[in-house]
């Protein structure tokens, strides 16, 4: 028996038998990504046929574009992935400098022998489609994951393809009140602002986010000198850096951090990534059960992004913690030496502790960042487009995505 039935509506409406668990889940991922529900079943391992008629199914949208691309992601595994309709339709398979396409392809991958029947479903895919799926894998440690990853990748670009643009519809304006736990306290919070304070015995953070207005972010320090912060250059370089995601993203960012007992500015950098992240996750959660929202995104949105972005960067929220860069054009050694470690940059801060900002926003939102570096950047332009991009994921991953309103944010509701 072979059933296919695909469309845009709720994504937990989902049915799908193969007779390959790994097929069934890429499938699905697909799916989830466009914003579809499914119902398919499929009894034999043609796989290309398969990945044909699934790419048939999803050809019969209208489609608003003729190109998209995205960063796809999850764990430790990533790739950027194209797809062009009207092109010569096709495969084609690149990666990293450090990554042997081959050698990839060639191992197994949960109930598979080899990922030879992902490459045919997605070949398969890309006739259905009579388009060209161009896949550069990226991060490679744990074959299963990089896969999901290139078949989220996939999910999102046709998503910029083929999902209708919604009804120009608001998310609710109710503020709920405040409350403590762990020592943040939440002064307020909707779909649109939120507030926080979060006290340690060193210091205390206040920060608030608006998306009703103007965008930009304010930085007020106060309390324990740290040395390299006392010119007011290094102080507005950090302002600078958070206006650029604030309005990458589309918020305004007003904070103040007092300081009783701290002397070391990678705290600084941590605490104000942690709690960003932690106002965003209070609003993200809101907006999911309100109108829902996509909840992953990408700084990748056309073919020519993948070879023109320096810096690409991923986000996907899930509950999951982890920010990775990763180097295609050298080794991993020579990024850190020529772009994360021992650099100043935006009038005094220090390359390291930009890092622990993003290892830090990881933790409060409960979300992945990916961050592919396609040449090792000079410090100071590499850090602004990193800032920007990443600003420009998380505009995505905000915006309003209605197939998936009231589903539970996070792998197992633990954004709640």
């Amino acid at each position: 028996m072979k059933i296919i039935r695909f469309e845009f509506g709720q994504v937990t409406h989902k049915q799908i038998s193969t007779p390959n668990h790994f097929i069934s889940h890429m499938l699905e991922h697909i799916a989830w990504r466009m914003g579809c529900s499914i119902v398919l079943e499929w009894n034999d391992e043609n796989w290309k046929d398969l990945g044909t008629a699934f790419g048939r199914s999803i050809g019969k949208f209208s489609s608003r574009k003729s190109e998209a691309a995205a960063l796809g992601m999850i764990d430790d595994g990533s790739a950027e992935v194209a797809v062009e309709l009207g092109a010569e339709a096709g495969i084609k398979l690149e990666s990293a400098i450090e990554i042997d396409v081959d050698y990839f392809i060639s191992l197994r991958c949960e109930q598979l022998k080899s990922g030879r029947a992902l490459v045919e479903l997605l070949n398969g895919l890309a006739l259905g489609l009579d388009a060209r799926i161009t896949v550069l894998v990226c991060s490679f440690n744990d074959p299963h994951h990089t896969w999901e990853g290139i078949f989220r990748g996939v999910g999102m670009a046709l998503h910029d393809i083929y999902t209708p643009l919604l009804e120009a519809e608001e998310f609710s304006s109710n503020e709920d009140g405040g409350s403590s736990q762990d020592g943040i306290k939440l002064i307020r919070c909707s779909c649109r602002a939120a507030g926080i304070t979060r006290q340690t015995a060193e210091s205390e953070l206040t920060m608030n986010i608006d998306f009703n207005g103007l965008t930009g972010a304010s930085f007020l320090y106060k309390g324990t000198a740290i040395d390299h912060f006392e010119n007011s250059e290094a102080l507005a370089g950090l302002q600078n850096l958070l206006s650029m995601v604030a309005r990458s993203c589309g918020f305004n960012l007003n904070a103040v951090f007092i300081s009783r007992a701290l002397s070391s500015s990678h705290v600084l950098l941590e605490d104000t990534g942690m709690v960003l992240g932690r106002v965003l996750r209070e609003i993200l959660v809101r907006r999911m059960v309100d109108q829902g929202i996509n909840g992953a995104g990408s700084s990748v949105a056309t073919p020519s992004d993948i070879v023109d972005q320096m810096i690409s960067v991923g986000i996907s929220v899930e509950g999951r913690k982890s920010c990775q860069f990763v180097s295609l054009a050298a080794s991993r050694d020579q990024l850190y030496r020529k772009f994360i470690i021992g650099h100043t940059v935006s009038g005094g801060l220090y390359s390291e502790d930009l890092d622990d900002f993003f290892e830090g926003f990881s933790w409060g939102l409960g979300c992945s960042i990916m961050i592919h570096c396609k040449e090792i950047p000079q410090p100071e332009e590499g850090w602004r487009q990193l800032f920007i991009n990443f600003g420009t994921a998380l505009n995505q991953v905000f915006q309003m995505n209605s197939s998936r309103k009231g589903v539970p944010p996070g792998v197992k509701a633990n954004l709640f």
